[in-house]
């Protein structure tokens, strides 16, 4: 031991006076610090290797919590568990609701904090670019916008600022309130009895993912609150299919209504004749389209309302035609006679709504 003239020996500092409280804190830290950036690093690789297989993936992610859990005691396993879910999220992995049920359990098993000194830290996590109700947009509306130019405006799609106010113009007056959702699909007031999985049937859209965009993993959801359905479809109106006998009081063959318009009483195209003057020379319903085309007439594929909607299919190679009351998203609102496909009938006029693509062509002046 050296000595100095004058004083006492000088203590030598030994890394075995250290107490065992603090090396247990001091390899704690230690294994936290490593555990941390393993699984940044897997969340990095993850991220940014897309292509790979699920199976990889999942394998990958899980292995990484493992070898976590296993190298620290449980207060280190639910920060690894937790890191975990953020790097799914991040990556938006299909695996996300295993590895957010594994983060869930941690979090469970953990709310008995064990009788010691030991001090439950609140795990840290990972901020990310996910979207959620929170990043819903109230937008009023300026002199000249319109529905195509704020979907560019704000990255969505014109149906998704549609369904989300309950439009369905492209036009739009100043001063007028409209929720934008950050991400395609729609914004919805949740109603008393709403659940994820009713909501993800009625808008065709993933129970996860009104789940975690909705942040109703715990809690579920509110009535009265905004939400986001993501890639959600609004349904087209439920209307009953109704129909009546248009020549109730009338005779048969009388000159009051058979045969001025140049069509079979009781046919499709009679009643269509009834209600839009066109050419008596456009024959059956299934040339109906030709007729038009040689009339000067427009035939498109795109439906709009006070149209001829018309197939050259149905009614026994006859064809059949209608007349276009509405248009929304897929779906368009038909009334006609004789319908072979809705339950009507000879004589009988009904109301529905069918998908576009049922009539392909649509007859405008």
């Amino acid at each position: 031991m050296p000595q100095l003239e004058g004083m006492g020996t000088i203590p030598r500092f030994s890394p075995s006076k250290l107490n065992k409280r603090a090396r247990r804190q001091l390899i704690r830290r230690s294994l936290i610090a490593g555990n941390v950036l393993l699984l940044v690093l897997v969340g990095s690789f993850v991220f940014y290797n897309r292509s790979a297989s699920q199976t990889v993936r999942a394998s990958t992610l899980n292995s990484a919590t493992a070898t976590a859990s296993m190298s620290s005691d449980p207060l280190d396993q639910l920060s690894s568990s937790q890191i975990a879910l953020t790097a799914a999220q991040m990556a938006g992995l299909p695996e996300l609701p295993a590895i957010k049920n594994t983060a869930d359990s941690d979090s469970l098993l953990l709310a008995v904090v064990p009788n010691d000194s030991t001090a439950l830290a609140k795990p840290q996590i990972v901020a990310t670019a996910e979207k959620s109700k929170a990043d819903i947009i109230t937008y009023i509306t300026q002199p000249g916008d319109t529905v195509s130019a704020l979907a560019t405006k704000f990255g969505v799609t014109a149906d998704s600022i549609k369904w989300s106010n309950n439009i369905t113009s492209d036009s739009l007056g100043a001063g007028v309130k409209l929720f934008i959702p950050p991400v395609n699909g729609l914004v919805y007031k949740v109603k008393s009895g709403d659940t994820p999985a009713s909501l993800a049937t009625r808008f065709q859209a993933d129970q996860s993912d009104i789940v975690i965009y909705n942040d109703a993993e715990i809690n579920g959801l509110t009535p009265g609150e905004l939400i986001i359905i993501p890639n959600g479809k609004q349904p087209a109106p439920v209307v009953s299919y109704y129909s009546y006998n248009i020549s109730s009081g009338f005779a048969w063959g009388s000159g009051a209504i058979y045969g001025e318009n140049g069509y079979d009483f009781g046919e499709c195209t009679w009643y269509v004749a009834t209600q839009i003057s066109v050419p008596a020379n456009w024959g059956n319903a299934n040339t109906w389209a030709a007729g038009a085309r040689a009339s000067g007439w427009t035939v498109s594929p795109t439906p709009t309302a006070g149209a001829i909607a018309q197939t050259p299919y149905g009614g026994g190679g006859f064809g059949h035609v209608g007349i276009v009351v509405a248009v929304q998203g897929d779906q368009v609102e038909i009334r006609d006679m004789n319908n072979y496909g809705d339950g009507g009938g000879w004589d009988r006029v009904g109301q529905g709504w069918v998908p576009i693509s049922t009539y392909p062509n649509y007859i405008t002046r």
